[in-house]
């Protein structure tokens, strides 16, 4: 009997598994080292993120030395005090058996917050931002994914270049990690809704919430490997192409130019970086049951699928149509680079906005708020929630007709609860509340309205690029300390949304709330003696 010959394992298969070892090897490593006495969900994952970012430092530093640049040692020993005090936090906490949704939330901020300092630590130890505030936002913008910043991008190192583009791709990755790991848990924004779009779907991948994780992280791992393929060969240089691939694909925007991809004055990149766009925009279970299946058919019969290209198309032809010349293949180009540069959130310029029409700034600002699909890496509100408003709005005209009439709202096979309904609703309601409030701090520091209310909804969507000033990108460097704080903190809240914030301060706020009941039973106890 003749051996079968050894069956090799494909790339995508390869490409998982090596996903998931690493995914594994990451938690089995926090794991062993939270021995400590301290139950502290929010310590221990501050602690983790300081460890698992360590090693980030020590890649750029390695690259800035190999390239010749200026910041290999600062970026080394902050690497090491980040590495040092992450381990010291791991060390003296261990992960709660039990864990109340309130205090799941406050972990992932404090996850946030603690990328958020590292990250500012390495741009004051490098000097790449003197000024805290200015390091603060700078910050923001890397862990949110925003392109926005007052930075001269062919000003920094290739070390630190590398930091904030790594940076914002694995934000991006984290974002996946919460996708799985926590939405399912409060079906934040309707999430628990089907249509092959949603965090249900998403949990269906795998039969665990380890395995989903790993491959949708091997789709993601694949997708950024792709397009840096592609930006080389359409003729960028391959430390470019790797640089914008990891921007590209996480929907961050951060370029190697001052100009962003237009700087390369090349078609071929720029069809690339619309093409990448998009994918950041989709929904990531969505891509991988159509990669594993091979059904291409799936985007077709996804309702949210077509809404978002169709979002796409019907704002390209409105700024065509407002434009004052014909169009040409040069402005077809730009309007749909500019446009799906909003929607997926990632804030890409491939040529001056000032040429945009009013009404299409409006449109633009339109899609920042949409954003992409649901259960994308992208920002804003998402498509999908926005489907769900019209087909609530629907009904309650129908309802204002016909007021006894009983009619479910159904988003494809799916009907939506009142439950998530409501949570939509809140969360349109709290972010559009947010928006009022910081169009008033930026025009108190020194933006007109027009900037103001533009540069909140991108910051807050995490796209970056504004309206209202000479150029798009000049919002952060016209605000001062005050503007530069509530941009950071917008962009912070665009990145978690609103509900797990706010959830999450009702956790913090749970120990004192408990103690002053303690308290308060006490003084009665001793009155009624």
């Amino acid at each position: 009997m003749t051996p079968r010959p050894p069956v090799r394992a494909s790339a995508p298969a390869l490409l998982h598994r090596l996903t998931a070892n690493v995914l594994a090897g990451s938690g089995s490593f926090i794991q062993r080292l939270c021995k400590g006495k301290i139950e502290s969900a929010s310590g221990v994952t501050v602690g983790a993120v300081w460890v698992l970012t360590a090693p980030v430092f020590f890649l750029c530093a390695a690259v800035d030395f190999l390239d010749g640049g200026p910041d290999y040692f600062s970026l080394l020993v902050s690497g090491v005090i980040v590495e040092i005090a992450g381990l010291v936090v791991v060390r003296f906490g261990r992960f709660p058996s039990t864990l109340p949704i309130s205090r799941l939330f406050t972990a992932v901020v404090s996850g946030a917050l603690a990328a958020l300092s590292a990250v500012t630590f390495a741009h004051l130890a490098t000097g790449t931002s003197i000024a805290v505030d200015v390091a603060l936002v700078e910050a923001a913008a890397t862990i949110t994914g925003t392109n926005a910043t007052t930075i001269d991008a062919e000003s920094l190192s290739l070390g630190m270049t590398s930091f904030r583009a790594i940076g914002q791709w694995l934000s991006a990755a984290a974002i996946i990690v919460v996708l799985v790991r926590v939405l399912p848990h409060l079906g934040v924004g309707g999430l628990d809704a089907d249509g092959g779009v949603s965090t249900r779907s998403a949990r269906r991948l795998a039969p665990r919430s380890g395995s989903t994780m790993a491959r949708l992280m091997s789709v993601y791992v694949g997708l950024t490997g792709l397009f840096a393929m592609a930006y080389l060969l359409a003729g960028m240089p391959w430390v470019d192409s790797v640089i914008h691939a990891l921007t590209t694909l996480s929907s961050g925007g951060f370029s190697t130019r001052s100009g962003s991809i237009g700087s390369f004055q090349s078609g071929a990149i720029e069809w690339v970086a619309i093409l990448g766009m998009l994918v950041a925009g989709t929904s990531l279970p969505l891509m991988f049951r159509a990669m594993r299946r091979g059904d291409l058919h799936r985007f077709i019969r996804s309702i949210e699928f077509r809404v978002y290209v169709g979002m796409v198309l019907v704002v390209v032809v409105a700024i065509l149509a407002w434009s004052d010349e014909w169009p040409t293949l040069a402005s077809t180009r730009h309007a749909i680079f500019a446009t799906t540069s909003a929607i997926s959130t990632t804030g890409y310029l491939s040529s001056d906005l000032g040429t945009v029409p009013f009404g299409g700034e409006a449109l633009l600002l339109v899609l920042m708020v949409t954003g992409g699909m649901s259960a994308s890496v992208a920002g804003g509100f998402k498509v999908m929630r926005f489907m769900v408003l019209g087909r609530y709005i629907g009904r309650e005209l129908r309802r204002s007709i016909h007021p006894s009439a009983v009619e479910k709202i159904h988003l494809g096979k799916s009907s939506i609860g009142e439950v998530a309904l409501a949570r939509i609703i809140g969360e349109l309601f709290l972010a559009t509340v947010v928006i009022l409030a910081m169009v008033l701090l930026f025009t108190a520091d020194g933006l007109n309205f027009e900037a103001a209310f533009s540069f909140a909804i991108s910051a807050l969507s995490n796209v970056g690029f504004a309206f209202g000033l000479g150029g798009p990108t000049e919002h952060l460097t016209a605000l001062g300390t005050i503007g530069h704080l509530s941009a950071a903190l917008l962009m912070l809240i665009g990145r978690v949304s609103v509900t797990p914030l706010l959830v999450s301060l009702g956790g913090i706020g749970e120990p004192l709330q408990r103690e002053v009941r303690r308290w308060r039973l006490t003084r009665h106890d001793k009155a009624v003696r």
